[in-house]
Formats: C-alpha cells, sequence, structure tokens
C-alpha cells in the first residue's frame, strides 16, 4: 500500500487533522499551547469545508489541507478567507462567482516532497467538481511567492493577520483555466489533479457532493 490522500471521514480521521494542525501551528509559535493538542475551529462543523488527510502506508498522518467550497447559489458562502477579507472588494468580487480556498495546510516531519502537488491536486479536483470558477488561498505573507511561482497565483490585496493564527498572510487567487494552463508543464501537478478529480466523481456520484464533508461524516 502507497500513501493515501483522502477526505477525513469519520472521527478518527479527523483527529489525526486536527493533531497534525497543532503540532505544525504550534511549532512555529503561530498558536498557543493547548492540553488536548488539536486545532479545530467552526470552519470545520460546515457542510462546505473538506479536510483531506494524507497518511503513509500504515496510516500515520503525513499531511492535511482543508478546502473550502464557496457557491452563493448553494448557499455556501462561508470560508476563512472571506473572515479576514470579506470587506475588501476583489474578495467581494470573487465571493459573488464561486472559489475553493486551502487553508489548514500543515505538513508532518515525515511527509514527502510531493506531498504539496498531492494536497493542491485535491483543490483543483473540487474547483472542476463543483465548477469553481476561482482558486483562493491565504499563505504566511513568506510563502505567497512560492504560490505565484508554482501555480500562477496572483496579489490580491495587502497583507493582514489570518483567521486563528498569529501571522499575516496574503490574499492570493487564480482563475480555474488559469491555473491549468500554468500547471500544464509540471506534471507532478496534472497527474496529481488528475487522480483526484477521478477519486472525487467515483465517490460524489451524480450528487456531485463528496462521500464525506466535514463534520457531516
Amino acid at each position: 500500500m502507497t500513501d493515501t490522500c483522502r477526505i477525513a471521514r469519520d472521527p478518527e480521521d479527523r483527529e489525526q487533522v486536527y493533531r497534525l494542525r497543532y503540532g505544525c501551528y504550534f511549532r512555529r509559535g503561530s498558536i498557543p499551547y493547548r492540553e488536548d493538542r488539536m486545532f479545530s475551529d467552526r470552519f470545520d462543523e460546515t457542510p462546505n469545508h473538506f479536510s483531506f488527510l494524507m497518511r503513509d502506508a500504515e496510516r500515520e498522518p503525513l499531511a492535511t489541507v482543508r478546502i473550502a467550497v464557496v457557491k452563493p447559489d448553494w448557499g455556501w458562502e462561508e470560508s476563512p478567507a472571506g473572515s479576514v477579507f470579506g470587506d475588501h472588494p476583489v474578495y467581494r468580487g470573487i465571493a459573488r462567482d464561486s472559489f475553493v480556498e486551502a487553508s489548514r495546510l500543515c505538513f508532518g516531519p515525515q511527509a514527502r516532497r510531493d506531498a504539496l502537488m498531492r494536497l493542491l491536486g485535491n483543490m483543483s479536483a473540487l474547483a472542476d467538481l463543483y465548477e469553481c470558477q476561482w482558486l483562493v488561498a491565504c499563505p504566511r505573507e513568506e510563502h505567497a511567492p512560492m504560490y505565484e511561482r508554482l501555480f500562477g497565483f496572483r496579489p490580491m490585496a495587502e497583507p493582514r493577520r489570518y483567521f486563528g493564527v498569529d501571522f499575516q498572510t496574503r490574499l492570493l487567487a487564480v482563475r480555474r483555466e488559469e491555473l491549468r494552463e500554468h500547471v500544464r508543464p509540471n506534471h507532478a501537478m496534472t497527474g496529481a489533479w488528475a487522480e483526484a478529480l477521478s477519486e472525487l466523481r467515483s465517490c460524489a456520484g451524480e450528487a456531485r457532493r463528496p462521500c464525506a464533508a466535514g463534520a457531516t461524516a
């Protein structure tokens, strides 16, 4: 069995997600100490947020990301970026359309180099599945250039403190078709995107809804 990357479907999966998040953010000094050593927030309880968990063959957690799907016509409007940049005119324009947002991107010490592509392949796949026009990310300010270089994201707002953590972040965004063109030569990313989309489609069926979502799984 090789590494897997799937939606966290049950309480045990989500506990691994929250513990991995805590370890990642606490090591960087971005959150205070918690006795339970888990890190979650209100968005984990909403139906439009999907936490992905990457594990090794022994089911040990390697990396995680949470993807929000914002589609106003579905009543899916909440996202971490909205809680930070909701008053910004560029964000408002994107939110009136539709987007997916990556948040709580975390890696364990043993994560492989391809983990980032595997996780963000799921972000792109959800954008395809839900026909969202934009992809949004709010990384640490010092990580923003990597998103711009690898995926074609563009800065959309001045830095602000991100939701629930103690660091500055930029609002980055890219249209789905612009992303597809930007990563075309990157076979690791295009392969991860195609694999994730196939998995999500087989799980979602005709309803176009993954078989587990947030805490409702």
